[in-house]
């Protein structure tokens, strides 16, 4: 064995980006509420073109008004089936990689309140509206220098290139709302509402990175390594509290209007993370390290949104169109003045800069529509949305599609089954300190929602 002379080994990673393992930065500010796509099998069936349309216990997210349209009480269930498909490429080489998440995705009720004149409904909930649920898997042979290195008796050596590598990511998790929502009748032509929420939610995040020394470069004793390990896994939570504001304006001749703002949210972000590597040289010695684990807390600001769609809707079919506009320039960390001394809470101000530098507002939209067969007692759904990247000057190919369709039968007066299909995809690319020239990430994502609707 070669270490039989008794030497002490030791190792440091130095990485591209002299930064903490775990350090927070713009990513994971505007990743909280990127990509929220809500709840409801009719409403996403249609694209989630919903604002102006919303009149069942779904409103209580899309537009807190449409409440008020509910003319019976309502108990609503909901499951999801997400199947998330990554094809990265990396270092000329292509990895697909695909996994599957199962969700309760809604469970709620909305009751009318009796009332001399109009209405007055009031509802109640959890609704999940935001899904962490994804997968990347890739490989490759790596010409270029990733700034591994290690310190072997106080003498540094490089680990860097010319290597193998792979790395596997998974994450999953998502963001809830327990809402309670209300919406009143103010006279025969509009509607408001209102829905306060408790945001709770949680995110595992596991990584794992390999390379090694396949064409047996690195040889020379005592830097005669052949394979690096590294394994990182973060436990987030997330906590906060929302409102949504809403108004409806009915129009003759089946026509609506709608107009919601989702207010400023403060997210509190806590972090609980471990790590630890293996190093292992030519002649099968190994070198595990632990990390000390360690928990980190803070906050993030998200912007308002406004939302805005109209609708139309006759015996036969109903037509409808929404959009959301964000301004994500806008979002922040926010840090107390007593951690003001503290250089981990001022790296995220310095990441507050990067924000409003490489972000923008985004208006997305969505369209759908919605077709009643009266002799099969059914309706058929169909939709289109787009989410535009909030990155400045990203290609179109970074916004996320989504074509959507839907059926609802009626099974009898008190219960309906609705059903919908979301099919997205959209390209990301991604860089860390150890995969130098970056991975072009080619997602596709498909969606299948059951609901069932009991109202009497």
């Amino acid at each position: 064995m070669k270490r039989i002379y008794g030497y002490i080994i030791t190792f440091v990673v130095v990485m591209l980006l002299t930064l903490p393992a775990f350090s927070q930065n713009a990513f994971d500010a505007i990743r909280i509420v990127q990509g929220e796509m809500g709840f409801g099998s009719r409403a996403l069936g249609m694209g989630g073109a919903y604002t102006g349309l919303s009149n069942d216990y779904s409103a209580i997210y899309w537009n807190p008004a449409g409440l008020a349209d509910l003319k019976r009480t309502e108990f609503f269930g909901e499951i999801s089936h997400l199947n998330f498909n990554n094809t990265a490429t990396f270092a000329s080489q292509v990895t697909e990689g695909d996994q599957n998440y199962t969700r309760i995705r809604s469970l709620g009720f909305a009751f009318p309140l009796p009332t001399v004149r109009g209405s007055f409904v009031l509802a109640f909930g959890y609704n999940r509206v935001k899904d962490f649920d994804q997968n990347m898997l890739f490989s490759g042979f790596n010409t270029r220098s990733n700034g591994l290195t290690f310190t072997i008796n106080d003498q540094d050596y490089l680990f860097d290139k010319d290597v193998y590598q792979s790395e596997e990511i998974s994450d999953e998790g998502g963001l809830n709302q327990w809402s309670l929502g209300a919406g009143i009748a103010l006279s025969p032509n509009f509607t408001a509402g209102v829905t306060a929420m408790v945001w709770s939610g949680d995110n595992e995040y596991n990584f794992t990175f390999f390379q090694e020394d396949r064409n047996n470069l690195y040889n020379q004793f005592p830097a005669d390594f052949q394979s690096y390990l590294l394994t990182r896994n973060l436990n987030v939570d997330y906590r906060a509290v929302g409102l949504k504001l809403g108004g409806m304006f009915h129009i003759s001749n089946g026509m609506k209007i709608g107009a919601a703002v989702g207010l400023p949210t403060t997210f509190t972000v806590n972090e609980k993370f471990v790590e630890s590597d293996l190093l292992v040289f030519d002649d099968g010695t190994e070198d595990p390290f632990e990390y000390p684990a360690g928990e980190f807390e803070y906050k993030v600001k998200t912007p308002l949104h406004f939302d805005g769609g109209a609708s139309f809707s006759n015996e036969l079919i109903t037509l409808s169109a929404a959009f959301r506009y964000r301004d994500w320039s806008q979002t922040k960390f926010k840090v107390g003045d007593k951690f003001l001394a503290d250089p981990d809470y001022v790296a995220l101000l310095d990441e507050n800069r990067l924000i409003r530098r490489n972000y923008e507002a985004t208006l997305e939209y969505h369209l759908g529509g919605e077709i009643f067969l009266e002799g099969a007692k059914m309706k058929l759904r169909g939709g289109y949305a787009l989410l535009p990247s909030p990155l400045k000057n990203a290609s179109n190919d970074f916004d996320r599609k989504f074509l959507t369709g839907g059926i609802s039968f009626l099974i009898d007066q008190y219960v309906t089954l609705d059903v919908a299909y979301l099919r997205g995809s959209w390209k990301r690319e991604t860089e860390d300190e150890f995969t130098p020239g970056g991975t072009l990430e080619d997602i596709s994502v498909n969606k299948f929602l059951i609901g069932l609707t009991y109202h009497y």
